[in-house]
């Protein structure tokens, strides 16, 4: 079914843009980066349940919602489709994300038209990621405090549906139960739910903590990594009032502290004064990734008929397509579905930290700030430091050993010599296995002693550089042995290209798991990215700084600079963001692991401060655009200087 969709977070000047066929696969990653999609006026009732079903989305049932609904049965399916929330037309429902005052809330929602007010009865939405940033910039303890103890939501709860109230859905309804007995029964398996009986027969319902803030990571190989105000506690605070409750005290922190009610004013003014509306039309249907984005729904005068619907994530069968026709070889390994571990796309690196005591304490630094992916390699001549760096972060307790992902590389010289040149890094880096090791470029030069000279840089003791025969498929079967030794978790590659990988790929008994390059918007590189990702490889990217590593060595100039590039500058401007968070957050939603180094531990933790905003999009677009394949480390370039022509990308 071919489609036209708007993404609605852009508001009135978002421009429509065509679907030819909505697959599965194509509707999760439309929803990962879009957020919320308006098909509009296409649909009747029966092609709308038909939509989805076809989508492939776990069911969810509708239990623990505060408002009462009535199921509407298709030929798609009898209870999948329901009304909308039914409170009386004149109130207001706040907005929250669906079911989120549940431990597990839905990952969709699907609201379809069928019946468009002549007055009022928008659905208004806002971005979740830009709630949690103004509230964590504006009240940064009460968020602190949220992350730390999450929220406890309180209702009364009638025996029997009250059509009166926005929060008038029956217990017995809204648990799936027909007796005090069952319900009873149902809560005592809920670790910290409290309830009481009232006289009147209602019951009042004192839920668990429940996470308020969340940080959404990958979902499904596509990279979000970000904060979301996900919960219902502005909803509670302004909507949770009827003859049985009191808005006042429909919420606690998780460890019972009342919330303040100026920061919740605060934050429902902020959402109020930022959300997107959408007037309806019939046949109109709404798609909300019910993680990113929160709803709601304004008065109305005269009849509106809306309906909802909503679902778990994509089944387990939606993966990434596998390609035909060999673009890329073999079947990907299950592990590339595995969620990211550690759960942070940041990678800090340790290329031209100076070496000694400073890159010992730039290490621990590091560590200190967050991170947990370390970039390392036999050629940066600073392993001894790094792990010295790892030992003193373990010792005082930052951080264990299991939650660190350190990777190293085999550099040129050793392609002949592998498990002397990793047992060396990981002697030096004061460690039992690697998380990660590499081949550091697809170069073979001639062996120099590690004695002799270490790091062996690019030329031998006489100063020459020596490319050597080798056959890369016999460095790989020695990287495959380390991995069967217990040495090393994962292997993988830097700087090959798209055909090295294919030839790889045919012969190896172990697929690389990893392909690093360098990558940025003046080389964005699109096709081996995506060769790499259907492959089944996560890709690391470096210098996505673009030419600032690069000018101190007269390998770029300070017009190759994207700091100061006028399309980075205009959007910093609009997201009150530094160029670096820019160019992070561009190569996290292009699904890469950026690498980054500063040895500024102010820096450190800017460059974290990269999953409170995300690109749209046409901002992607036009970061994309910039691209004009320049590489700046560039073998074929830099060793001519040695007096050896050595291309690799060519």
């Amino acid at each position: 079914m071919k489609l036209t969709a708007i993404s609605l977070l852009e508001g009135k000047g978002a421009e429509p843009f065509e679907i030819p066929t909505l697959t599965p696969r194509i509707f999760v990653d439309l929803l990962d980066s879009n957020k919320a999609l308006l098909f509009p006026s296409v649909f009747d009732l029966e092609s709308f349940g038909s939509f989805l079903v076809d989508l492939k989305l776990k069911r969810y049932p509708y239990i623990g919602g505060a408002a009462p609904r009535t199921v509407i049965p298709t030929v798609a399916g009898k209870d999948i489709i329901f009304t909308s929330n039914e409170s009386p037309p004149d109130q207001p429902i706040p907005f929250h994300h669906e079911l989120a005052q549940c431990p597990e809330p839905p990952a969709y929602i699907f609201f379809y038209c069928d019946t468009p007010t002549e007055s009022g009865g928008q659905t208004p939405i806002i971005d979740s990621t830009k709630v949690y940033r103004f509230a964590n910039e504006t009240h940064p303890t009460f968020i602190e405090k949220l992350k730390l103890h999450g929220a406890r939501y309180i209702r009364t709860l009638p025996a029997e549906d009250d059509p009166s109230s926005p929060i008038g859905r029956s217990y017995k309804n809204t648990w799936n139960v027909n007796s005090e007995d069952e319900l009873d029964a149902k809560l005592s398996q809920i670790k910290g739910c409290e309830w009481e009986w009232q006289p009147d027969g209602c019951v009042r319902i004192t839920t668990e903590p429940v996470p308020a803030i969340r940080l959404v990571t990958d979902h499904v190989q596509n990279n979000i990594f970000q904060w979301t105000f996900a919960n219902s506690i502005v909803a509670a605070f302004l909507g949770w009032q009827d003859r049985r409750n009191d808005r006042h005290k429909s919420l606690l922190f998780g460890n019972n502290d009342q919330m303040p009610e100026e920061v919740l004013q605060s934050i429902a003014d902020f959402m109020e004064q930022n959300r997107v509306l959408y007037t309806w039309k019939k046949g109109d249907v709404i798609a909300l990734n019910n993680k990113l984005v929160m709803h709601s729904r304004n008065p109305f005068e005269g009849k509106r008929r809306v309906l909802a619907s909503i679902w778990g994530g994509p089944q387990d069968s939606i993966r990434l397509a596998q390609p035909e026709n060999g673009v890329a070889i073999g079947t990907r390994p299950d592990s590339f579905y595995d969620p990211l571990f550690p759960a942070d796309p940041l990678v800090f690196g340790f290329w031209k930290v100076p070496r000694g005591q400073k890159c010992e304490q730039v290490c621990y630094q590091a560590i200190a700030a967050g991170y947990r992916r370390l970039d390392c390699a036999c050629d940066y001549g600073n392993e001894e430091d790094v792990g010295r760096g790892i030992a003193k972060a373990i010792a005082d307790g930052i951080v264990t050993r299991e939650e660190l992902f350190v990777t190293s590389k085999l550099w040129n010289t050793y392609h002949q010599h592998v498990s002397q040149a990793c047992a060396k890094s990981m002697k030096d880096l004061g460690l039992s296995y690697l998380d990660e090791y590499l081949i550091h470029f697809p170069i073979s030069l001639e062996f120099v002693e590690f004695e002799d000279k270490y790091p062996p840089e690019w030329t031998n003791t006489d100063g020459k550089m020596v490319v050597v025969p080798n056959d890369i498929g016999a460095t790989w079967a020695a990287m495959e042995a380390l991995v069967d030794q217990g040495l090393v978790k994962n292997i993988g590659v830097c700087n090959f290209s798209t055909q090295l990988l294919r030839q790889l790929l045919s012969t190896c008994r172990i697929r690389p798991s990893t392909l690093q390059i360098e990558m940025h918007p003046h080389n964005s590189q699109e096709r081996l990215l995506r060769f790499a990702r259907e492959a089944g490889m996560r890709v690391t990217a470096f210098s996505v700084f673009g030419a600032s590593s690069y000018i101190s060595l007269d390998m770029a100039t300070a017009d190759d600079l994207l700091m100061t590039d006028k399309t980075i500058l205009a959007i910093c401007d609009k997201k009150q963001k530094t160029p670096a968070q820019v160019l992070l957050r561009w190569a996290i939603q292009r699904n890469t692991l950026p690498l980054s180094k500063t040895c500024n531990p102010l820096r450190m933790k800017e460059n974290r401060q990269v999953f409170d905003f995300y690109l749209t999009v046409p901002e992607m677009e036009r970061i994309d655009s910039l691209n004009k394949n320049r590489r700046y480390n560039d073998p074929g370039e830099f060793c001519q200087d040695m007096g050896t022509f050595c291309p690799i990308y060519d």
